[in-house]
Order: C-alpha cells, then sequence, then structure tokens
C-alpha cells in the first residue's frame, strides 16, 4: 500500500515552505526570471483591506446589523482605489443588503473579484501540457536537471508555486508558450485543500483548459493572479514590501530592479530604490574582497582592501593556499564532561573550496555617533542615520544578482557582527553600523538553499564562506580600526581568560582519560590510575603556575607587564593541555584497533609523554617566579636546546625536521623566562602551519630551522610551510590578528612576545626577504638580541 495524503497536507506544507508575503512575492518573481522574461509586472488592485473583510464576515456570522456592515465596509475602502472600480463594488454589495445569506455570498465574491495581485512576464511561459504536467507536480525537478546541466536558474526545487496559497485562497494562471495558438488557464481553490476538509489529495480534481485564442502569434509569457487576499494590502504595506523587502531581494547596489520590476499598487507607479552612491561614498570604513583561485598554481587566493577613510588608513590583505584552509576550519561540538561542550576543528577538504568557487564581497561600515548630513542625499544627521537603517543588517548574499534568504535581514547575523561586537568593548562593529554585499557564483549544487528559504544547507562549502568573511570582517578589518584609534589594548579580563583557557582543555582531557579507561583489561587499570594522577598533578602544577604569577605581579608597577605575563603563560597552558588532550585521544585509538600486545606500549607511551609535560610545566618556575623579573647572564645556545627537547614527540609524530644550532654560544643578560616564552610562542606557531600545510601538500617534508647569529647578536626562526604574506609582516604582530577560524584564534602570540623582546630591549620582526621557502612570501621571524 503506498502512502496517501490528505488535502490538508499541501496547505501546511505551503504555511512551512513559504514563511511570509515578501517570501511568496519574491518566489514569484524568481519564477518570472526563470522564464528568462525581460520584464516583469506586479500590479495590486485592493479596493477593501482585508481586516476589514475578515471584520465584517465576523459581524454577519454575529449577527450584526447589515447596514451597519455596510457602512464599516464603504468607511473601510482604500482613499487610493480607483473611484469607478470602488463604487461598482459597493454598489453591486448594496444589491444584496436586504438577505443576510446573499449579502454574505456577494461580500466573498466580490472581494476576490476586486482585490487581486498580479504578476506578469513574457517569458517562455507553460504549455497546456506543462500546466498539468510540471506546474501541477509539487517538487518537480525539471529545472534541477538543467542547473546540473550549467544553466542558472534561481530556483530547483518545485515548490516556489505554492507561494500562491499564502498571498490568497484563489489562483488563476494564464500562460501560453511561442508554439501554442491559445492561452492555456488554470483555476485554482486554495480552500479545497482546508483543515475542514478530509477529502485525500488525489480526490481533488484540477484541470486546465484552453482559454483564449492569442491575438499575436509570437506571444509568450505567464499572468498570476492570485485574488481574495489573505492580509492588508495597504498603500503603506505595499510600499514597505516592495521599497524595503523587495528592493533587497534584487541587488540593490545596481539599477537591476527597476530594470526588470514594473510595479503598481492601484495604478499607481511604484519604483524600487537602490543603495545611494552617495551613501556608499560617506562609509567611514570599506572593505572590498575578492576570492579566486590562482590560474598557474591552483591555489585558492582570498585578497581584501580595507580603507578607514574616517582616519585615513588603508591595507590590504592576501591570504593563499594553506591559510585559508586554517581559516575554513569547521567547528564540531565535542559534548564533554558535566555537559560542557568543547570544539575540535575538522581541517576542510580542498573540493569544498572548488565547490564554493569564486566570490566578491564589499562591506561598508558606518560610526552612527558621526555620521552627518551627506550632501545632495540627506539634510539632517537622523536623515543620513534612517538611510543607514534601511540598508544596513550585515552584509546581504547574491547568486546571480538575485539575494539568498535570509542573510542580512533583521533577525539574521550570520556573520556573528552583533554577538563578537557587543561581547567586547571599544570598536563595535554591529549589524547596525554594518552594509553590503556577498557575490557567489557557485549553482545549487554546491551551495544549495534551503527548502523553506531560511539560508544555505550546511556545508563544507558554505561554512569556509562564513568562516573567510568573518576573518576579514572580525580580525582584518577590526584590526585596521582599532589601530587607527588606538583602541586594541589587552585588558585584565582578557589576560586572565587566557591565562585560565586550560581549564576548558582539562575538562577535555579528563573526558577522554574516562572514554580511555573504558578500554583497559584489568592488569591495565593501576597504569590508567596512574595516567590520571599524572594528569591531576599537571593541572596543579599549571593553576598554581598561574596563581604565582599572578601573585608576583600584583605589585608590578606596570600593570601592562603584568597583563602580558598572565596572557603569555595562558598561551603556554593551552598548548600543553592541547597536547595531552591530542595524547590521550590518540592513545584511545590505538587501545581500540591495537593487539594486546600493542596496548601496554601504548599506555606506556603515553606516560612518557606525559612526563615530559610536567617537565614544561615544571620550567614555569623560571616564568612565574622571583625571577622572573631578574635580568640574568644565560647561553641562548643552552635555552634553545631546551625549549626544543620540550617538543621533540611532537616534531617526531609529525616528521618535522628541526634543524638547531652547533657548536654556537651566545650569552646575553636578559631575563631567562621572556626569551623562553618568545621561543615557545614562535615554535608552537611554525608547528601549527607545518602541521596543516602537510596535510594539504602531497609530499612535503616540514621544516624548522632554529639559527644564532653572533655577529648581530640574533636568534633566527625558520620554517617552510604557507609563510607569511610581506604586506601583513607588521600586521600579524597587533593584538587579535590571526588566520585561525574565527572566535578560536586569540591571536596574541606574536603580539606578545614582541611585548616582551621589547621589555629586554630586543627587536622581533620578520626578515623582509621574500621567497626563502615560498615565492612571494615571508618565512623567518628574527629576535634583534642587539642593543638599539
Amino acid at each position: 500500500m503506498a502512502f496517501r495524503f490528505a488535502a490538508r497536507t499541501l496547505l501546511e506544507l505551503g504555511k512551512e515552505l513559504i514563511s511570509s508575503d515578501e517570501v511568496a512575492l519574491y518566489e514569484l518573481i524568481k519564477n518570472s526570471v526563470d522564464a528568462q522574461s525581460p520584464k516583469i509586472e506586479i500590479e495590486a488592485q485592493v479596493i477593501l483591506p482585508h481586516s476589514v473583510y475578515s471584520r465584517a464576515l465576523e459581524n454577519l456570522d454575529g449577527g450584526a446589523d447589515l447596514g451597519g456592515v455596510l457602512r464599516d465596509i464603504r468607511a473601510g475602502i482604500i482613499s487610493t482605489a480607483q473611484r469607478g472600480l470602488s463604487e461598482r463594488f459597493l454598489t453591486s454589495l448594496e444589491r444584496y443588503s436586504s438577505v443576510r445569506t446573499r449579502f454574505k455570498t456577494a461580500l466573498v465574491t466580490l472581494y476576490s473579484t476586486y482585490n487581486w495581485i498580479e504578476v506578469r512576464d513574457r517569458g517562455q511561459g507553460m504549455s497546456l501540457a506543462d500546466l498539468d504536467d510540471v506546474f501541477l507536480t509539487i517538487g518537480t525537478r525539471s529545472r534541477r536537471s538543467e542547473n546540473i546541466s550549467g544553466a542558472q536558474f534561481l530556483g530547483d526545487k518545485g515548490v516556489g508555486r505554492l507561494s500562491t496559497m499564502r498571498l490568497g485562497d484563489r489562483l488563476l494562471v494564464f500562460s501560453t508558450t511561442a508554439d501554442q495558438a491559445f492561452w492555456g488557464r488554470l483555476r485554482i481553490n486554495w480552500n479545497l485543500f482546508s483543515h475542514d476538509s478530509e477529502t485525500r489529495l488525489e480526490d481533488i480534481k484540477i484541470k486546465p483548459v484552453r482559454g483564449r485564442t492569442k491575438a499575436d502569434p509570437g506571444e509568450t509569457g505567464t499572468i498570476v493572479r492570485v485574488s481574495a487576499l489573505n492580509a492588508d494590502w495597504t498603500p503603506g504595506r505595499f510600499d514597505d514590501v516592495i521599497r524595503g523587502k523587495i528592493a533587497r531581494t534584487i541587488d540593490p547596489f545596481t539599477s537591476k530592479a527597476n530594470e526588470l520590476l514594473i510595479v503598481r499598487h492601484n495604478s499607481a507607479r511604484v519604483v524600487i530604490p537602490r543603495v545611494p552612491k552617495k551613501l556608499l561614498d560617506a562609509a567611514h570604513a570599506t572593505c572590498k574582497i575578492r576570492f579566486y583561485f590562482d590560474p598557474k598554481t591552483m591555489e585558492p587566493v582570498l585578497e581584501a582592501d580595507l580603507n578607514y577613510q574616517l582616519r585615513s588608513k588603508a591595507r590590504s590583505v592576501r591570504f593563499r593556499g594553506v591559510e585559508i584552509y586554517s581559516m575554513a576550519q569547521r567547528d564540531s561540538k565535542r559534548r564533554g564532561k558535566r555537559g560542557h561542550a568543547a570544539f575540535e576543528n575538522i581541517l576542510i577538504r580542498p573540493k569544498a573550496l572548488e565547490d564554493l568557487g569564486p566570490y566578491e564581497a564589499e562591506v561598508y561600515w558606518f560610526n552612527r555617533a558621526v555620521v552627518k548630513a551627506i550632501e545632495g542625499l540627506t539634510d539632517k544627521q537622523q536623515e543620513t542615520r534612517d538611510q543607514i537603517a534601511q540598508w544596513s543588517g550585515g552584509p546581504m548574499l547574491y547568486r546571480h544578482g538575485f539575494r539568498i534568504l535570509p542573510y542580512g535581514d533583521p533577525g539574521d547575523d550570520w556573520l556573528a557582527l552583533d554577538r563578537n561586537a557587543f561581547g567586547e568593548s571599544g570598536f563595535k562593529l554591529n549589524r547596525q553600523q554594518v552594509l553590503g554585499r556577498v557575490l557567489i557564483h557557485s549553482s545549487h549544487l554546491a551551495l544549495s538553499e534551503q527548502t523553506n528559504r531560511q539560508g544555505l544547507i550546511e556545508s563544507d562549502a558554505e561554512s569556509a564562506l562564513r568562516k573567510m568573511l568573518m576573518v576579514i570582517l572580525h580580525v582584518e578589518l577590526r584590526g585596521l580600526i582599532n589601530e587607527a584609534d588606538q583602541l586594541e589594548t589587552i585588558k585584565k579580563r582578557e589576560a586572565e581568560e587566557a591565562a585560565m583557557d586550560f581549564r576548558q582543555s582539562q575538562e577535555d582531557v579528563e573526558t577522554a582519560l574516562d572514554e580511555l579507561r573504558l578500554h583497559l583489561s584489568p592488569d591495565q587499570i593501576p597504569l590508567g590510575n596512574r595516567l590520571g594522577e599524572a594528569v591531576d598533578t599537571l593541572v596543579t602544577q599549571c593553576a598554581a603556575a598561574v596563581r604565582k604569577l599572578d601573585k608576583s605581579v600584583a605589585q608590578s608597577v606596570d600593570e601592562r607587564e603584568k597583563l602580558l605575563h598572565l596572557a603569555g603563560i595562558g598561551l603556554i597552558t593551552e598548548f600543553i593541555f592541547h597536547e595531552l588532550d591530542r595524547a590521550v585521544r590518540h592513545t584511545m585509538t590505538a587501545l581500540v584497533n591495537a593487539r594486546a600486545s600493542q596496548q601496554q606500549s601504548a599506555l606506556r607511551a603515553l606516560e612518557e609523554q606525559l612526563i615530559t609535560l610536567q617537565k614544561r610545566v615544571a620550567a614555569f618556575d623560571e616564568l612565574t617566579g622571583e625571577r622572573r623579573q631578574t635580568k640574568t647572564n644565560f647561553d641562548v645556545a643552552e635555552v634553545i636546546d631546551y625549549v626544543l627537547e620540550q617538543h621533540e614527540n611532537e616534531f617526531r609524530r609529525h616528521n618535522i625536521e628541526v634543524i638547531k644550532p652547533e657548536g654556537v654560544h651566545l650569552t646575553v643578560k636578559a631575563v631567562r623566562g621572556m626569551f623562553i616564552q618568545i621561543l615557545e610562542n614562535l615554535i608552537a606557531n611554525s608547528t601549527y602551519w607545518l602541521k596543516l600545510q602537510s596535510r594539504y601538500e602531497n609530499g612535503f617534508k616540514p621544516r624548522i630551522e632554529v639559527a644564532i647569529d653572533t655577529e648581530t647578536s640574533a636568534v633566527t626562526v625558520e620554517d617552510n610551510g604557507p609563510g607569511v604574506d610581506p604586506a601583513r609582516s607588521e600586521t600579524i604582530f597587533q593584538p587579535f590578528i590571526t588566520s585561525k577560524p574565527a572566535g578560536q584564534g586569540r591571536g596574541l602570540g606574536l603580539y606578545i612576545s614582541r611585548e616582551l623582546a621589547e621589555y629586554n630591549d630586543w627587536q622581533l620582526y620578520m626578515d623582509s626577504t621574500p621567497g626563502r621557502s615560498r615565492e612571494d612570501r615571508l618565512s623567518m621571524f628574527v629576535v634583534d638580541m642587539g642593543k638599539k
């Protein structure tokens, strides 16, 4: 037996998939565009608002006086309605004002006849067979197959026709093709599908019929008339929908909407506004973004030109290859202990970026507090704010010039502009201050829209688009504006968060250990208990180190120095616990997959890694005790050996070749613990990028080289990873600048390292020679210990 559907199921489907009148009207426009119509006419004839009509029906059912009902209807007639039409409507109704049932029937009929919205196009049209086989088939895939072949249809799911039931209870469709001599006609009464009906869907017979003969044999197109309207379409409401919501659906940064649409309400033309160029020229900051694939190497490239006109500051950034794979990583929630949710990153497949394809974006930011009247556009500050409000809400997303809903709507924060802005002090990059557009060119196959028109279906390509845009806006644009305004500093709250962030990683490790114990045999349980005790010891050491540091610097005259040290220690503890979490999970995988003889070896290897990590934490005495601020003489080579030794397991695991200075010694007088922090951050930075490069470059052989130049008293750290764009050689040392996924990388490591270097009268910078490892990229950090 096959499934059978009640007719009312279709009504429910339409309500779920078409969420608003604006979406319904937009669906009809897209259908006409897909029919390749050069012009689309939208006309609304509205004599009586739906609210007045509904109230009259309720009063009639309640026994109200017919004369009083008629007076209410007359008073409710829309003022802009053509006089002749409104008089005919009222005159026809008055003929039945003596009998209640006939009056109600006449009111229902006349409301449907005189109140309608019509969408007319001169597209390819539908034949009588198409009306029967295609239009009446919900979910038809006729356009889907053509999109697969390279067409650019805006819709391909076959559900847009349900938008008509959202707008009104009656549907009348006329359509014809070039090779059909007559107009096909189709009538549908959506009330047949109401909740009051128990009729099965297949029992409602709807059949298109042959209509009038065409006056012009070459005429093509479709007319969709929706009557018995379900909402008030007063001049104000219609104007709000067309000039507000619909104006945003067809790229408003161009004049395309008025070139395509001819819109009338009760015969009065409605002009669709576009974003004024004078408004865009008055923006306080702009951001132009371009994503493409290098035709020579086929590497992905992300470019952005940022301009902070208010402060006459500009910056250009260029990411490529692994840098983009890094920022486009996806978040995967990992349920932790006691209900905490942790995140782990899932590397994006290169194919996902190919699916996404090239795109462009432009974003305009206004500081609403200092906006002024714009000559030739507004006369007052408030008028400028109103113009911003009309188009703001964050960047809107367009495919082939037509909007993908709901990106940029009042309730949508797809790039987390509000969430990030209102969660921090200083600079506010929130949606009320931002307008813009993102133009994608990929097909529905790569970035497919949800059937309910509530955004793109979640995918690697969709996630990559968001992540890249968030890095440019949250990191690069924010960094430029804060740098110019001198707003961004490390604050106590941020430093404390950085210092105690290992607590979340600790919970992840404990959860992993709990899972690990489930796979232990009885004879392995004692070793498992020792591992748990070792983790507890490590946690205690880290917490004590942070408390000790906080106490030892509490009396520091320089508050900034205190915060830098606190955040710096936080970064190192975070590195350690991430490493431990990885080690425990790796061991658990080995236990599940390995033979019994290999399991004990895997556990002992984990115990050895714990011992190594404990040694690294024990070294915090260098960084947290009373000697923290004491400059002493030490051998730089010995410190380098010490730091690299702590990373040996990690280097071995990722096949990273390490070249370190041999037989070279350099004695300096400085704070030894600070040099450890600097080196730890540089090594962690190199290791991160080398691991990513290994994932995406076949045959890649990762390498780190640490060298000492005794003549210049300098230490260099160089790797053969993706490198840095020369234009960003200084930008990367600013706080909160990172190429990791937005909201995950703190962007403090290099900033803190430079601050610590300056504390010792050193300089930390990137060597300016491009191409040492990769063409047009910088790859070497220099710690210049010579006196300034």
